[in-house]
């Protein structure tokens, strides 16, 4: 099953491009299911709207808005199967080609790094 995994470096006040863009998942078919997980490397207080934050959308279709990020626990493994950094997993509707976004937004003083991990299940 295909994956997208990166670190993203964020300076303060920044925000990530799509992590889908230019990828071959820019774009998933109908019932394609998009598992994101995603952690802060540093402090993340959990206060909405002034940590790191991310966007999820499909289409139309808002599934976070101004979302906070956990922060990545010392000794926790950053997977998949790693609930506690799970942060969406939805099954694409409605359209032959449906089109994913997520972006991360840094709304600190400083620069931190975001890990991501997108499980996206085979095309049919």
């Amino acid at each position: 099953m295909p994956i997208i995994a990166n670190n993203v470096s964020l300076t303060a006040g920044s925000s990530s491009v799509n992590v889908f863009d230019n990828t071959n998942y820019q774009f998933v078919n109908e019932g394609t299911e998009i598992r994101v997980s995603a952690a802060v490397v540093g402090a993340n207080d959990d206060v909405q709207g002034s940590n790191v934050n991310y966007r999820f959308t499909i289409n139309n279709t808002e599934f976070a808005e101004d979302a906070i990020v956990p922060a990545l626990v010392t000794g926790q493994p950053f997977t998949d199967s790693a609930a506690s950094y799970r942060t969406n997993s939805v099954v694409a509707t409605g359209q032959a080609r449906n089109r994913p976004l997520l972006v991360f937004r840094n709304q600190t003083s400083g620069t931190l790094v975001v890990k991501f991990y997108i499980f996206i299940s085979q095309q049919a």
